[in-house]
């Protein structure tokens, strides 16, 4: 573990010099052997974009992933677990609140700003019910990724401004779009001194209709610490959020709203 804590701090120092590195030596083995210069390049290409892809590498950036589980222990009854949802607010927000409130859960919003501006009521709302709000960046743009580390701070900034403008609450976390976090990214977020806040459970409620299925996944993986990533603007989200509900209840978790308190690795 401390090599690698070791080589992730100079990889972030050193990004530059890591690239121009595995450069030379594919130029170096293009003369000695050309498919190994060419294996090379495509290993390390793809190493940096699973590991962009994927927040718990926590290559570019410390990425908080869980809530404190309260002594529960792993696969048994009992503990914390935090419920989150992205891209808000939506078409969806409204009902998704109803549900919960009607659940009596809290759980935790990251908002995009540029939403939140179109939408000033429901972010009000989410605020006013008392469930705790994050920063998704203002634009959310598929684009941003590629951006320069100022542009994405930018970005960041303007989003925790139009949101603190709304609800005179300013966000203390932020989400990246789409989970994708680069050099530019983790720069960025470094500079805006929010924690980095991922998930331990992906639902791809984005990705499916079918509502058992969504269910049966989520519920499949539900253990002490969890964070769940949802979103409230897919259909299917709200039809199966108060069987989850329930179950969360059955079994005992405790709903908890994600902070830089609350979170861990």
């Amino acid at each position: 573990m401390q090599i690698n804590i070791a080589v992730i701090s100079w990889f972030r120092r050193h990004t530059l010099v890591a690239h121009l590195l595995v450069i030379a030596l594919a130029v170096l083995l293009y003369w000695l052997w050309p498919v190994a210069a060419f294996l090379t390049v495509a290993l390390y290409v793809a190493v940096l974009g699973v590991a962009s892809m994927n927040m718990a590498s926590n290559l570019f950036v410390d990425t908080l992933r869980h809530v404190r589980p309260d002594g529960g222990a792993i696969g048994k009854p009992g503990g914390q677990i935090a419920i989150s949802f992205d891209d808000s607010p939506t078409e969806g927000t409204a009902q998704v609140l109803a549900i919960l409130k009607a659940h009596d859960v809290k759980a935790t919003f990251f908002i995009v700003g540029a939403h939140a501006a179109a939408r000033p009521e429901l972010l009000r709302q989410i605020v006013q019910e008392g469930h705790a709000i994050g920063n998704h960046s203002y634009s959310h743009a598929h684009t941003l990724p590629f951006k320069r580390p100022a542009t994405i701070l930018a970005d960041i900034q303007r989003c925790s401004e139009t949101i603190a403008a709304i609800t005179g609450v300013t966000p203390r976390m932020y989400r990246p779009p789409f989970g994708v976090v680069n050099p530019g990214i983790g720069k960025a977020v470094r500079a805006s001194r929010l924690p980095c806040v991922g998930w331990s459970l992906r639902s791809f409620d984005t990705a499916t209709a079918r509502p058992a299925r969504l269910l049966s996944r989520i519920t499949g993986r539900l253990e002490p610490g969890a964070v769940v990533l949802l979103h409230d603007y897919p259909a299917v989200t709200p039809q199966i959020l108060p069987d989850l509900l329930q179950e969360i209840k059955r079994r005992n978790f405790t709903c908890v709203l994600l902070s830089p308190e609350t979170l861990q690795p």
